[in-house]
């Protein structure tokens, strides 16, 4: 139970009450990016272990939808990065990619003119974030 709420609360809350802190100093063509997780897409790959984490990568990716159409008119563009396996002192058995993959994506989506929506940096299992996520959004239930 603690766990729970230690996850929601870092993943999801913080990131809405920062968000909310910073929006009077966002001005016009101002940029919000949240860092997600191809979690936020592959459910029970990993089984109940991981069950927590994804449903707070589930919840960040509804908020940064939510952020990105409330926040159009106002002219703040909302990116979400979400990274495959990135190899860090957290996931060494299983990094596949670098945090320099990720870290341009961030970039990108800051400075670029016409930043995307989503981003995909990295690998899961040697396939692009991006073929994962697709296909697991796209299979139906089982």
């Amino acid at each position: 139970r603690i766990f729970l709420s230690r996850v929601l609360e870092i993943n999801v809350i913080g990131v809405g009450r920062v968000t909310k802190a910073c929006l009077p100093y966002l001005a016009k063509e101002g940029r919000i990016v949240n860092i997600g997780s191809y979690f936020g897409s592959v459910a029970g790959a990993t089984k109940l272990d991981h069950c927590y984490y994804e449903a707070s990568k589930f919840a960040l990716e509804g908020m940064t939808d939510n952020m990105r159409r409330s926040l159009r008119r106002k002219g703040v563009k909302v990116a979400l990065v979400k990274p495959g396996n990135i190899l860090t002192d957290m996931n060494e058995d299983y990094g596949e990619s670098t945090t320099r993959e990720v870290a341009v994506d961030i970039e990108h989506a800051i400075t670029s003119s016409n930043p995307k929506t989503r981003y995909y940096p990295g690998k899961v299992k040697g396939y692009q974030s991006r073929f994962v996520c697709t296909l697991y959004e796209m299979l139906p239930t089982w």
